[in-house]
């Protein structure tokens, strides 16, 4: 369990005449019997954040409750934080997150920050930040299939201008020299539209994360990492460090990857450029580079 300083407090749902109270346990309202169904969080069995609304299933019962339901941002994040942290460390529950600046909560465990050693920070994203986190984390899952493609690419063009031209013996320099840039272009290509693609990302973090335009603190410890919205931050969970695959440096950020695929990307303008590398050799002792 992560985050358990957070009071619960109570939604209601217009629509389907139900009143949800979120805390310890999971409850239920119907407003019109008055009658409680309650769920331990152990009961849980599927957790899922759409653009609209969260799912959750329990054992003989699941449960959507609309985005529209709460009346400020701070309220979501309350929400999913406790949901979330109750089911910190569960491995039989079907989890589905997407589209979340941060990592979901159900990563981070009760954990000591008080160590000397500790690097923190608190900031708001950059888009330059997230599109530089998103290319690097996309161009390093497939970097050896696009420069693959642009070897192709241009052993291609050289064949293509061996067959059409003439005077090969006399041409080989030239022909070796233009499949070379057609290459290194279509690699450029491919590139670029991954910048395209991270742009798009980012519109759809804007769109469906609400954590996108708040203050959250970073933090770096001897126990592990974390990045945590100010609002509900709690000063005592991290993400351990053995749940964390690799890290990648941008120029702006430091990303940590962890082994279910989301990413802590802490920007680089939170500390002085003095601290910056000692940050990043920390990181680097505790998780190896992409």
């Amino acid at each position: 369990m992560a985050f358990d300083a957070l009071t619960g407090f109570r939604i209601s749902v217009s629509q389907n005449n139900l009143t949800y109270i979120v805390g310890d346990y999971f409850a239920v309202f119907d407003d019109e019997t008055d009658i409680p169904e309650v769920y331990e969080w152990s009961a849980v069995t599927a957790y899922e954040e759409l653009a609209d609304s969260f799912h959750i299933a329990f054992e003989r019962a699941d449960y959507t409750i609309p985005k529209t339901c709460f009346s400020e941002n701070m309220q979501i994040i309350h929400f999913r934080t406790i949901a979330e942290g109750m089911l910190s460390g569960r491995q039989d529950v079907r989890f589905n997150v997407r589209n979340r600046i941060i990592p979901p909560k159900y990563n981070y465990v009760n954990a000591d920050v008080s160590s000397d050693n500790t690097y923190s920070g608190t900031g708001v994203y950059s888009e330059k930040e997230i599109n530089a986190g998103s290319v690097s984390h996309i161009y390093s899952k497939i970097k050896i299939p696009i420069w693959l493609i642009a070897a192709g690419v241009a052993i291609l063009s050289f064949f293509m201008m061996w067959m059409i031209g003439q005077n090969i013996e006399n041409n080989l320099i030239f022909y070796l020299v233009i499949a070379f840039f057609i290459g290194i272009g279509s690699g450029t290509v491919i590139y670029l539209i991954l910048c395209i693609i991270a742009r798009y990302r980012y519109s759809g973090f804007l769109k469906k994360d609400v954590s996108t335009v708040e203050s959250i603190v970073f933090v770096v410890a001897p126990d592990g990492f974390g990045a945590v919205e100010q609002c509900i931050y709690c000063g005592k969970e991290l993400i351990p460090w053995s749940f964390a695959k690799y890290f990648y440096e941008t120029k702006y950020s430091i990303a940590i990857v962890c082994r279910d695929k989301t990413v802590c990307c802490i920007p680089k303008k939170l500390f002085q450029k003095s601290v910056q590398n000692d940050v990043l050799d920390f990181v680097a002792a505790r998780v190896s580079q992409d």
